[in-house]
């Protein structure tokens, strides 16, 4: 049966016994998930106490996309330059489908819970934990500790991305004004930002993180334009042959890349759960990922054709010395990584806290635990970027290691312990496991290895282990 809203999903013939919800089907899902609070921030600055105050399918749209626009978004041309524009498109176009699908089944697995449990709005953990119960029995905890893991380790990951994607920024423009500027390492200026950063990050209220996240809307949108801008116009489409093909050895980082690049699947239960009207949701998504993905080609090839063998990590790391229209590029992703970076951070931090609660209440007051667990975190963020000041392969290694697991191998997991499916949707459940699995050990695998070569001061790119040219 197609993934489509337009089949009621109590219809669907693996729905189980119809049975009433249990009491021990519904015990598990009384107590609101920190981590599904703490999505909410994404939402924006709204009142959302009636249905008339939810998001309409438009809204929904565009804060959908202002959460899969960012410096993953703007690392596209890097990673085209890493396999050529003849695999690259293609590529990112089948990576994209596969976690299209697999959205698609998350979607499913929660209307399943929603109808069994007469529970509105499951969480992505609900989801997971429940299959684990139907299939495995006992409480199911360790499906909901794998997603919540994951979420925590993803956004910690964007955390530290965000350091090195502001600091490199910050370099850019000034070394843009001299050679003796040019001297200055990228690890100063994150030394330089960690206050201003840490002062964000004790924005406790949900509501005032909100009205950063405008901000933040509004400074990204304003350089992908730019850049796209200044991409079209100074493009050189002579001899593009160098452009065509890339090194196969690269494609495990081009994944990682690819899927740190659409990392809303963790939105996407929050947002439909907000939607005054969640029939509509499946559309939504539909246009939603289709304009990401044609946004993020598009960005890709004008700019990799443009920057050519000059393509950095993302994209305004090339835009140096591209003028006043480059700097203002440069300053306004900069800005909206700085805004976005307490949202990203309020998440795994909520998620956290009722752990370090209960472990330290005895010592300290529930202040002081918030205090010094932000105040710790940040400075481990920081030190993770100044560790690893690479960002192309930081952001290769948090989209192997924890985003493959949330996009492509939880939901058709989930998908299998809960439904009956055919024969065709089994084995594709099956390939797009195998697929996020291969590519999850591989991509791991050579990005380490290349931030291991990068450290020494060794090529990278070569051989396993590292060795001098």
């Amino acid at each position: 049966m197609p993934l489509t809203e337009s089949t009621p999903l109590v219809q669907h013939e693996s729905l189980g016994n119809g049975r009433p919800p249990a009491a021990d089907d519904l015990a598990f899902l009384e107590e609101s998930d920190p981590l599904s609070r703490s999505f909410s921030v994404v939402l924006g600055p709204r009142e959302r106490e009636d249905e008339n105050s939810k998001l309409t399918a438009f809204e929904t749209f565009v804060t959908f996309i202002k959460g899969n626009t960012g410096p993953g978004f703007l690392s596209i041309p890097f990673a085209f330059s890493l396999v050529g524009l003849v695999l690259g498109p293609p590529a990112l176009t089948f990576v994209a489908g596969l976690c299209y699908y697999c959205m698609l089944l998350l979607l499913r697995c929660a209307d399943h819970i929603s109808i069994k449990t007469s529970k509105a709005a499951p969480t992505y953990g609900d989801v997971l934990q429940y299959a684990f119960k139907e299939k495995f029995g006992g409480t199911g905890q360790i499906g909901r500790r794998l997603v919540n893991g994951c979420i925590i380790l993803t956004q910690f990951g964007f955390c530290s991305v965000y350091f090195g994607v502001i600091s490199t920024n910050i370099k850019t423009v000034v070394d843009s004004y001299g050679a003796r500027l040019a001297l200055i390492d990228v690890k100063v200026y994150m030394i330089l930002i960690l206050t201003p950063i840490m002062m964000t990050t004790f924005i406790w209220n949900i509501k005032s993180l909100a009205w950063v996240s405008v901000g933040g809307t509004i400074s990204i949108l304003a350089g992908i334009a730019i850049t796209i801008v200044y991409s079209c116009i100074h493009a050189s489409f002579h001899d593009l042959s160098p452009l065509y093909f890339g090194n196969a050895r690269n494609i495990p980082i081009f994944f990682g890349m690819a899927i740190y690049s659409f990392e809303g699947i963790c939105w996407i239960l929050p947002l439909k759960n907000e939607m005054r009207e969640p029939r509509k949701f499946p559309l939504v998504l539909s246009w939603g990922m289709l304009c990401i993905l044609l946004g993020q080609v598009f960005l890709g090839v004008v700019a990799y054709i443009c920057f050519k063998e000059k393509t950095l990590g993302v994209i305004t790391f090339s835009m140096g010395d591209t003028g006043v229209l480059g700097i203002i590029a440069i300053i306004s992703v900069a800005l909206c990584v700085y805004f976005t970076y307490p949202i990203m951070f309020y998440i795994p931090i909520e998620a956290m806290l009722p752990f370090f609660l209960d472990l330290l209440s005895t010592f300290l007051s529930p202040y002081s635990i918030h205090f010094w667990l932000r105040t710790t975190f940040v400075l481990v963020t920081c030190f993770l970027a100044i560790v690893i000041p690479h960002v192309d392969l930081f952001i290769a290694l948090i989209g192997a290691f924890a985003c493959t697991a949330l996009a492509l191998i939880f939901p058709p997991i989930a998908y299998l312990l809960l439904f009956k499916p055919t024969r065709w949707e089994k084995a594709f459940c099956y390939f797009i496991l195998a697929f996020g699995m291969i590519g999850a050990v591989s991509g791991t695998f050579f990005a380490s290895k290349d931030i291991v070569c990068a450290l020494s001061g060794l090529p990278v790119g070569g051989s396993f282990p590292c060795k001098e040219p």
